[in-house]
């Protein structure tokens, strides 16, 4: 594993973690991607405080806290620096943005992203501002009268158990970041699986649960499992399919080929 540089780096070629090991510590950045042989997919991923089992659909809500630069910070946040401070209205905790994201808005650089280091605490350096460490430099100087900055969490930092979707769309779930192959302690970190075949628990979407029923979507009934639809179903918000083409026993875990990235 790399150590921590100043910048972003590519992907890693030797791993502290085993792929099917969970860690009480963390091993490796979150996010990190490691792919195997046949080509499925992995990303280092820590649960929430909550055991999660093999086979289950996990993700989380990603909300971004809006930031804003305030004039004392003009001489601060310039072209070239890898500090900076912002003002937000919520109250960070030491590093809850580590390796997540922060996404220019408006302004100076607008579109513009770069991956958070680690942060201080609230109100550090001073009420309502927050400081940030980035991996890549500034490529332009924030501007305190129009720019403004979102901050995202790692979406890969506490997932839990994907609620259960009554209608079948997205809006009562969240995306999927991947199915769990072994079961989880909670608040451990572990190789979580985005793509390739893996296993998963499905739940049927009718009785007799027909073979052209082949599409994956988020479960209706049972919290964390994936629910076989047919493809004008799933259009849009498809997360996999079913590899054995035949009818499926409701609850089962079956192999899948998943496609969560």
């Amino acid at each position: 594993m790399a150590g921590p540089g100043n910048f972003e780096e590519g992907l890693n070629k030797m791993y502290n973690q085993g792929l099917y090991e969970e860690s009480s510590t963390i091993k490796h950045r979150l996010g990190t991607i490691r792919y195997t042989s046949d080509g499925r997919r992995f990303v280092y991923t820590k649960a929430t405080a909550a055991a999660i089992a093999s086979g289950i659909a996990v993700g989380k809500p990603n909300a971004p806290q809006n930031c804003t630069v305030a004039a004392a910070d003009a001489a601060i946040n310039l072209a070239g620096v890898r500090k900076i401070t912002l003002t937000l209205s919520g109250t960070p905790t030491a590093n809850l943005y580590q390796d997540g994201y922060m996404i220019i808005t408006a302004g100076t650089g607008i579109g513009e992203m770069y991956r958070i280091r680690g942060n201080s605490v609230d109100d550090s350096p001073a009420s309502g501002r927050c400081t940030f460490y980035l991996y890549d430099a500034l490529k332009a100087t924030m501007v305190a009268s129009s720019t403004t900055v979102d901050v995202y969490v790692n979406p890969y930092s506490g997932v839990y158990i994907n609620p259960t979707v009554a209608d079948g769309t997205a809006t009562t779930g969240f995306k999927i970041a991947g199915v769990t192959q072994r079961g989880v302690t909670a608040s451990y970190y572990f190789w979580l699986q985005t793509d390739g075949l893996a296993t998963a628990l499905v739940e049927t979407s009718t009785s007799g649960a027909e073979g052209d029923e082949r599409y994956l979507v988020p479960a209706a009934s049972t919290a964390g499992y994936l629910r076989s639809v047919t493809a004008a179903y799933a259009i849009g918000i498809a997360v996999g399919e079913l590899v054995e083409m035949t009818d499926q026993t409701n609850g089962e875990a079956t192999l899948v080929c998943l496609k969560c990235s």
